[in-house]
């Protein structure tokens, strides 16, 4: 079984518009890191489980990358998985 992404941690994220790009990402709140507070007010959005994530999806554009919450795991669009590795 695969370990949950943690706050700081690369994934890749499958984009959810036109060619359904993969991006490089950074976990930017897990779980274990969001705070309660800021969701309870409602400037953080939820998690919905432990494999969830927010993240900072990185673009090769201008604006450098954007946001992303509440991300599940999965390889279809909208979804994070992590980097394959050779070997």
């Amino acid at each position: 079984m695969l370990r949950n992404p943690a706050t700081g941690d690369f994934v890749r994220y499958r984009g959810k518009q036109g060619l359904f790009a993969l991006r490089a990402a950074i976990v930017t709140a897990d779980t274990t890191t969001l705070d309660p507070e800021g969701v309870k007010i409602g400037a953080v959005p939820a998690l919905d489980d432990a494999s969830h994530v927010h993240l900072w999806v990185f673009t090769p554009g201008q604006l450098g990358g954007f946001h992303e919450y509440n991300v599940a795991p999965g390889t279809e669009p909208g979804t994070w998985h992590w980097p394959v590795t050779a070997g």
